[in-house]
């Protein structure tokens, strides 16, 4: 047995001397890191549009196109790049191990405030004490190809437990099951934007990737590549780029798109992308003299010589100079556009062209009348030109532009024919939108009202011109909300809910202005009705102080068209219907039409089948116009969409549906609230509280209380959760505690002033880390105190 062994290790040592290069006999497993597109794992950069998620897929498959050509066994720990794909780290180890796989290797980018672009290789282990010596060889090799590779600021071959210190021993998730050496490389950074553009060419991937194919050929020491390559980017040195670069590199200036490069002699041409990184690669070159030709739109055509040396790259980097264009400049847009009405005291003149052109003569082509001094400032390589007056343009003023023939071009050819475009400018502050609408009813006592303006508001004009009176002429005190201002919103609230059943008056005033000085003009005032209707909680399903089984939008499949960085469901104290907190959704839409935000709760509560219950939740409007629904589903799976109400009020309502509209038969599972997009605004903040079935409602079949009462909560006993409900005959600031049997408080539930009215309020004893007992619930309102006893089971 021994001299067969031999005699196989002596064929395999033969075979690679027979055949360099080879990985023939070898198994490597190649993890793609992620999987995927959530936003909130996959690494998104919406200014690229990349996901780190693709750009490991894409590497993965290269390299293993690669490997796999030299021969070695190669097994992708996953199929695709779908949320499905997204495997377990100790699933992805797991392959690599239950295939005993010679080497593992987790495929990554970095990313860290959009500032750095460095390459890090990741072992397990301490930097001076890897758990397998063998991975810690194989990083130091891979990171260095790699960083020549990418180009990078530097490199890093690091021991996990040493490079997250706070871990402990634990590491990293993916390596700790491995039982061979591997390795997770973080080729570059990919929130550096001019790295993210180039790690949207596959190109620029499979370039890294044969860096690696180069580290394994030298750690399984089979002899260095005999192939070599050609990469490089080609730049305009005329035009820089508009984001972040790193000073010490040539990001500063602006990739070309489109590239067309061909290499001779082999004929072997290479059409670049449109992504703005000016990447191309020849790879698989036999060592030798190349010419390498440039060309792209608008540039010159120029070339290079270069000696491709094996097992590595050649750069050919190069610029490209714009090419000479001699023909009469054209103005391709102005802006504000041509006739153009209400156009903004602080509006900048643009003009466009479609040749660079001589910056000091087109300056002096350019007038106006009215005459404005100001300053020019020139974009897009010298086609752009900026005029920003040094003042305010005149209100409800026709201005005149001229551009005359004495333009020029950079290239010395002027202009055929005189440019001219007229203009006029804002002559009042216009009011779009308002609420309540002047004479509404049925108004929430919590309203938030809101005018909505066509420019910027000058918050200091607000003093004095805008008030809000009850019926009997006083005044009611209010907050403002001074974020709007900017988005010519005013938004305000009472400090206190207002009466029920009350007549309010809103009045703006002719002094309200904007931030270009444009009043209102006149006094507007706007009477309203708050709501007479009085609700007792029905059977409460989902009280709001826990996020439960609800779930970010971003979670649900049927969310589409929002912008997932803002987008957002959370538990907050910031409002409330009862307890101390309620759910609150903020979404923003990427598009004018399309959206749908969808708010999934996993726990599907069960509202029942009786068509006479009504069914529903207390949510804060926001004034969006765009459309509330609720979800639900029969037959356990079955999908019913039921649009409730378009979301046109502000301040808390109870927002309810009659079941007997659910369609289809049995017990409904009401699972999801829903906002879509229609014609409303693009974002919008949402809150919802008491979510609830049989619903009781109007003040005609509730009496308002005219007794102080206390009642025993429900359920008793309780675990985790239980209810209290009370009421108070007159307006009375309202105090419920809790205590345990030796006096200590344990909680404080309530401390406001309260109407005369019925509440009820949640008690989550998980929220104060309270053991099984008893517990006594005391009520102060006034001059009545009231106790009741209660009991906590777990």
């Amino acid at each position: 047995m021994k001299n067969i062994v031999k005699t196989l290790i002596l064929l395999l040592i033969l075979s690679l001397q027979a055949n360099p290069q080879s990985l023939v006999g070898i198994k490597l497993c190649i993890d793609p890191g992620h999987g995927g597109h959530d936003a909130a794992n996959d690494r998104y950069i919406p200014e690229t549009g990349f996901w780190e998620s693709d750009g490991n897929w894409d590497k993965a498959l290269h390299i293993k196109e690669i490997l796999t050509e030299l021969g070695a066994q190669v097994i992708v720990t996953r199929q695709g790049n779908n949320d499905s794909d997204d495997l377990p780290l100790s699933q992805r180890a797991g392959i690599a191990n239950s295939n005993n796989v010679d080497f593992f290797q987790s495929i990554h980018s970095n990313g860290w405030q959009g500032t750095s672009n460095s390459t890090l290789m990741l072992f397990r282990g301490y930097d001076g004490q890897p758990v397998f010596p063998q991975a810690k060889t194989m990083g130091a090799i891979m990171v260095q190809r790699i960083y020549q590779a990418n180009r990078t600021t530097g490199y890093s071959n690091r021991g996990d437990w040493s490079f997250y210190p706070d871990w402990g021993t634990s590491g990293l998730g993916v390596l700790r099951p491995l039982i061979m050496p591997g390795v997770l490389s973080e080729g570059s950074f990919h929130d550096y934007i001019p790295e993210s553009w180039r790690l949207m060419n596959t190109n620029y991937r499979r370039h890294e990737t044969w860096a690696m194919a180069r580290s394994y050929l030298e750690y399984f020491n089979v002899g260095n590549a005999t192939w070599g390559a050609i990469a490089g980017v080609v730049r305009d040195p005329e035009k820089n780029v508009t984001y972040y670069y790193i000073p010490s590199s040539n990001d500063q200036k602006k990739p070309v798109n489109q590239i067309k490069v061909t290499l001779m002699p082999d004929s072997i041409v290479f059409i670049g992308d449109d992504k703005n990184n000016g990447f191309f690669l020849f790879d698989s070159l036999a060592p030798g003299q190349y010419n390498v030709f440039y060309q792209a739109e608008d540039f010159s055509y120029d070339s290079s010589t270069v000696t491709v040396l094996p097992h590595q790259t050649v750069f050919a980097d190069k610029y490209l100079i714009e090419a000479p264009n001699y023909d009469p400049p054209v103005v391709t847009n102005s802006s504000p556009a041509n006739n153009a009405s209400g156009i903004s005291r602080l509006a900048n003149i643009i003009v466009e062209f479609d040749i660079r052109m001589n910056t000091s003569a087109t300056q002096a082509a350019f007038s106006i009348s009215p005459s404005l001094s100001g300053a020019f400032i020139w974009e897009s390589n010298n086609k752009r030109m900026i005029f920003n007056p040094s003042a305010l343009l005149d209100t409800g003023t026709q201005y005149t532009v001229t551009i005359d023939t004495n333009a020029v071009t950079h290239f010395g050819t002027k202009m055929l024919d005189n440019f001219s475009f007229s203009f006029t400018t804002r002559s009042k502050l216009n009011l779009f939108a308002l609420y309540p609408d002047s004479g509404a009813v049925e108004v929430s006592t919590t309203v938030q009202l809101r005018a909505e303006f066509d420019a910027a508001i000058d918050p200091y004009s607000l003093i004095g011109n805008i008030m809000l009176k009850d019926i009997d002429g006083n005044n009611i005190s209010v907050a403002p909300d001074v974020t709007g201002y900017p988005y010519g919103k005013i938004i305000f609230e009472p400090q206190q809910p207002l009466d029920k059943n009350k007549s309010y008056v809103l009045t703006l005033k002719e002094g309200i202005k904007d931030m270009e000085n444009i009043t209102l003009g006149y006094t507007l005032e706007i009477p309203f009705t708050t709501t007479a209707e009085t609700y007792v909680s029905g059977n409460v399903f989902d009280t709001f102080e826990e996020i439960g089984g609800w779930n970010d939008p971003e979670f649900s499949g049927s969310t589409t068209g929002t912008v997932p960085d803002v987008t957002t469901f959370s538990i907050v104290s910031t409002r409330k219907v009862n307890g101390s907190k309620s759910g609150r959704l903020i979404y923003e839409f990427a598009n004018e039409t399309g959206g749908v935000c969808r708010v999934y709760n996993s726990t599907k509560p069960n509202v029942g089948s009786n068509p006479s219950s009504e069914v529903g939740m207390w949510v804060f409007g926001d004034f969006s116009r765009n459309m509330l629904e609720y979800w639900f589903y029969y037959s356990g799976t079955t999908n019913v969409i039921v649009t409730i109400d378009t979301l046109d009020w502000t301040g808390w309502r109870l927002i309810k549906i009659p079941l007997s509209v659910v369609t289809g038969s049995g017990d409904k599972l009401f699972h999801s609230v829903v906002v879509r997009q229609t014609s409303g605004t693009k974002k919008g903040t949402l809150y919802f509280d008491d979510a609830q079935s049989d619903i009781i409602t109007d003040a005609e079949e509730l009496p308002a209380p005219n007794t102080f009462t206390l009642q025993q909560n429900y359920p008793n006993p309780f675990n985790p959760a239980t209810m209290i409900v009370y009421s108070v005959p007159e307006r009375v600031n309202v105090i419920i505690k809790v205590y345990d049997v030796l006096g200590k408080e344990v909680a404080h539930l309530v401390d406001e002033e309260k109407e005369s009215g019925v509440y009820r309020v949640a008690f989550n004893s998980g929220s104060y880390n309270l053991s099984s007992g008893i517990y006594f619930y005391q009520i102060n309102a006034g001059t009545n105190r009231a106790v009741r006893k209660m009991m906590l089971l777990k």
